[in-house]
């Protein structure tokens, strides 16, 4: 992980330099607000095929994918931030929900039926209210990718890490000529 993204190839096999594609959570920048804490902008990336695949890896295509994010089980805000997505293109089977697991909000962005290579990103904003932001997120992908034909095959790769956010002086530094 660099520190302000997470970065998952896959597959992970030994000696592979490229494999079939990989998915991404990146931090774009923090939205410095006059009244409020501070709001993460963030980049969810899945890439499947094209540049990002080698050999034998060529072919596939992702069928759907899957970004999980979620704050620490002690953060104050567990269950009243908001996370804003932007629609992908003119996919159908776009959607962004919220459950709630060992209380906890966790907001999920998936994309079913995508059938087509290349990288998709969806850019998103982690919005605390009036909590402070957390010192991390917990970001989790599920892919699917599919190799079409006779000798076609499908695969399923799931990982999870941490997204680093700073300490909470970093974050709710002042910026600009005044500060």
């Amino acid at each position: 992980m660099e520190s302000d993204r997470i970065l998952w190839r896959y597959p992970r096999r030994e000696g592979d330099k490229k494999g079939i594609g990989y998915a991404a959570v990146g931090i774009d920048h923090v939205a410095r607000r006059d009244t409020q804490p501070p709001a993460i902008h963030f980049t969810c990336n899945s890439t499947v095929g094209r540049i990002a695949a080698g050999e034998p890896y060529s072919g596939y295509r992702p069928d759907w994918f899957r970004f999980r994010i979620w704050p620490p089980t002690a953060y104050e805000g567990r269950l009243q931030y908001h996370l804003r997505v932007e629609p992908p293109g003119q996919w159908e089977d776009f959607s962004a929900y919220y459950d709630i697991r060992d209380q906890v909000r966790r907001s999920t962005v998936e994309l079913r039926n995508v059938d087509t290579q290349g990288t998709i990103m969806i850019p998103a904003v982690f919005d605390p209210g009036m909590k402070p932001l957390p010192e991390y997120l917990n970001c989790a992908f599920t892919v699917q990718a599919s190799r079409p034909g006779l000798l076609g095959k499908t695969v399923r790769v799931a990982d999870r890490d941490t997204l680093e956010l700073g300490s909470s002086s970093e974050r709710d530094a002042p910026t600009g000529p005044d500060a």
